[in-house]
């Protein structure tokens, strides 16, 4: 009989106790002789009881609370590692703890792992369904990114799910449902820690990984709801909030993107995004976003 190899899932969890839950119990019922995996959940600095829960109704899942929020990129490293040091898997799952993962979710993600061997296969991605309208679809094929206009939309999004994303195919990979060969993660350092407190350091990884010579492969037989109502300070546009995406989505594009994308971000992308958000947030007179958005444009990065 074959087995899957063995997997670490890694879970980052912050402030959100019952969704967390909700994820183990689902995500736990997988587990079998076909399918083995172990559970390594991050409390990344929630101050609160969610570690106690998880290790009173799962005791086999190793937990570990963080005394600081380390960020997403910050903690999934720290996870990732703590995880490597326990039981040195072959795959690590990355899995956010908004995700309700149906039947053969982790089997799914493992098989064209598993199946390329020594291939080029380095990284596999989730079709995700929405948890408002579980018909519809939140990604039904990675990232699509358009640099010229400064946006990322996961392919399908909104679209009912009809069975129009159920091929496999190479994608450029979200984080929060993908699984990756642990030496490749180590090979490439992980997700680059300059993206604190939040993205988008799993589309970099992605990248990283597709431009280092290897392919991150959509896996639709791998199905998993996921809850996205819920952003980066409560969902508020502030001036934090607001100067970090504009910096970490020009550090995206310096590495990343070609001449062609930078002159349509610069004539296209960049006035129209100025544009909506000088309208949408001064009509709330929220001008801590527009502080942010230039802060965080002017401020120099990485390369």
């Amino acid at each position: 009989m074959n087995t899957v190899p063995d997997i670490a899932v890694v879970i980052l969890t912050f402030r959100q106790k019952e969704q967390t839950l909700r994820c183990l119990r689902h995500l736990l019922q997988q587990r079998d002789r076909q399918t083995a995996f172990n559970v390594f959940l991050w409390d990344n600095g929630s101050g609160d009881d969610t570690a106690a829960a998880v290790v009173d109704e799962f005791p086999d899942v190793m937990v570990h609370v963080s005394p600081a929020n380390l960020g997403v990129a910050g903690g999934r490293n720290a996870a990732a590692t703590e995880a490597i040091r326990a039981w040195n898997p072959l795959y690590l799952l990355f899995l956010d703890n908004d995700m309700v993962v149906q039947p053969g979710f982790v089997s799914g993600l493992a098989k064209p792992l598993v199946q390329a061997g020594d291939g080029r296969v380095g990284q596999t991605q989730a079709k995700l369904r929405l948890a408002d309208e579980p018909e519809r679809l939140n990604d039904g094929g990675g990232c699509r990114i358009q640099f010229w206009l400064g946006r990322t939309r996961p392919v399908g999004f909104g679209e009912v799910d009809r069975g129009q994303y159920d091929i496999p195919k190479p994608c450029v990979s979200c984080g929060g449902a993908m699984m990756v060969r642990t030496d490749l993660f180590q090979e490439l350092g992980g997700f680059d820690e300059q993206f604190n407190p939040f993205g988008p350091e799993d589309l970099d990884f992605s990248l990283r990984l597709n431009e280092a010579g290897w392919e991150s492969w959509y896996a639709p037989t791998a199905v998993a709801v996921h809850d996205v109502n819920h952003t980066f300070g409560g969902g508020d546009y502030s001036e934090e909030y607001a100067t970090h995406r504009s910096r970490h989505w020009l550090r995206l594009m310096r590495r990343h993107a070609g001449i062609m994308d930078w002159l349509g971000f610069v004539l296209v992308g960049a006035p129209i995004i100025f544009g909506r958000v000088l309208i949408r947030e001064l009509g709330k007179g929220n001008l801590g976003a527009i502080r942010g958005l230039v802060r965080g444009t002017l401020k120099r990065g990485d390369k």
